[in-house]
């Protein structure tokens, strides 16, 4: 005699659930300032992979990109020109141009993707682009940009210490 299965029981045979891939959270993947984000197999856990916070410093539109960045801050030097000298005004678009890419760049923490639920909380857009693929050029024009800015303010300057340092 066959007994009926109760109430709690079910008659189609049930497979365990698939083992769901745990999500990092940035803040709890080790890197250094060398460039190492995490250790072992997943070095890059792929919501790292895919962030539209840095994805389009890396497209194809690169050297549009540079070329409006050079732009705006040719822009905003004729502007500040009205206002200072010209040996001064290297030195004020060099401090501007510092103070804006400080807080935005190595200061500001996560992305304004509403999307990525979290995952780039604690990392500046500097470490996002670390931990992105082929960002060397972007990485590269992001470095070059204030070194030719601060060679144009000391140079414009005569390198007299009290324009420079200001």
């Amino acid at each position: 005699m066959t007994s009926m299965p109760g109430p709690t029981e079910s008659l189609t045979p049930t497979r365990p659930p698939p083992a769901a891939r745990p999500r990092i959270n940035s803040r709890d993947i080790p890197r250094t300032y060398s460039g190492l984000y995490g250790e072992g197999n997943d070095l890059l856990p792929f919501e790292l992979q895919r962030n539209p916070n840095t994805e389009w410093l890396t497209n194809a539109s690169g050297w549009l990109l540079l070329s409006t960045y050079m732009s705006v801050i040719f822009m905003c030097h004729l502007i500040i020109l009205t206002f200072f000298e010209w040996n001064l005004a290297w030195t004020v678009t060099h401090s501007i141009h510092f103070i804006i890419t400080m807080l935005y760049i190595h200061w500001i923490k996560g992305s304004p993707n509403f999307y990525e639920q979290g995952e780039m909380n604690g990392m500046t857009l500097w470490e996002q682009l670390e931990s992105t693929k082929d960002t060397s050029h972007a990485k590269r024009v992001l470095m070059l940009v204030p070194t030719v800015l601060c060679y144009l303010a000391c140079h414009f300057a005569d390198y007299q210490q009290d324009v420079v340092v200001w």
